[in-house]
């Protein structure tokens, strides 16, 4: 059982193309070695190859990489930088899963034996050694640490995360999907997050478009790809049959538009879009 919602929001994503080179944190006692190229959109293929298309996908900009080196124990640090926070979270939310051990680090962390990932800014940060150990683990977060406090900017998750009503959330679930919503082009980016409410399974799902107009124009690409013929209402419930997808009852308000997917139960479906449109206001 899934619930959409497709939110037409103006600012989310305003590109930032500066390339100002990632400086690595000095600390005492530790060498640094900065052997590798930095790479970028047209060298990452390089680096971690089948997986390059997923953070490509989250306009990546540039990785830096380093070493940090004490006696015989190392450190690889890894700075994925991407576009804006949205595109750094939306490759971290992919990478991460419920049932990790996450931690206060940067805007969220998580940490499992011999490796820390965590999200600061635009940045998503991979630390990892091959040295297990308590004195391992503990240099690895103070590393982490001092990555984190030489970067400045946003250090809160998407303000759209809010959205989501808090009844029913399975926690760390939210993902940011940067295309091809559902399948379709034409939905482009969406947010989702898993759900357990009345013993039923659902999703979320948020898509933010610049206004009003933008949203019009994916829901008469729907209409379309739905082979529905009757005109688009201002306002209201909208049913739309999804071959790939199913059912799906949109809503439509004001700059808004939500609904459900697979979620046969018609009191649920009125509840959840009643929170959503008392969060939106």
């Amino acid at each position: 059982m899934v619930v959409v919602i497709l939110v037409c929001l103006s600012g989310l994503r305003t590109i930032a193309r500066e390339t100002d080179p990632f400086t690595f944190p000095e600390l005492d006692g530790w060498e640094i070695k900065q052997e590798y190229p930095v790479y970028n959109p047209g060298t990452l293929w390089d680096y971690i190859n089948g997986a390059a298309d997923s953070y490509m996908s989250y306009d990546f900009i540039e990785l830096y990489i380093a070493e940090y080196i004490k006696g015989d124990v190392s450190f690889k640090v890894e700075v994925f930088k991407h576009a804006t926070p949205l595109d750094a979270f939306g490759i971290y939310s992919t990478e991460r899963s419920p049932g990790f051990r996450f931690i206060d680090l940067g805007i969220q962390g998580y940490r499992e034996e011999s490796l820390i990932h965590f999200l600061a800014d635009r940045y998503y940060i991979k630390v990892r050694t091959h040295k297990t150990s308590e004195e391992v683990e503990n240099a690895m977060m103070s590393i982490s640490n001092s990555v984190v406090e030489s970067i400045a900017g946003i250090n809160h998750f998407p303000e759209t995360l809010a959205m989501f009503p808090d009844k029913g959330k399975k926690p760390e679930t939210e993902i940011y999907i940067a295309e091809n919503f559902l399948g379709h082009n034409f939905l482009g980016s969406a947010f989702t997050t898993d759900y357990l409410r009345e013993n039923k399974n659902f999703k979320l799902f948020i898509i933010v478009r610049e206004n009003k107009e933008d949203c019009l124009k994916l829901l008469k690409q729907y209409f379309e790809f739905a082979g529905k013929t009757e005109k688009i209402p201002e306002e209201g419930e909208i049913h739309i049959s999804d071959k790939y997808n199913g059912e799906i009852l949109i809503y439509w308000y004001n700059n808004m538009v939500f609904g459900t997917l697979n979620l046969e139960d018609r009191k649920l479906q009125i509840q959840v879009i009643g929170e959503i449109k008392k969060l939106l206001k």
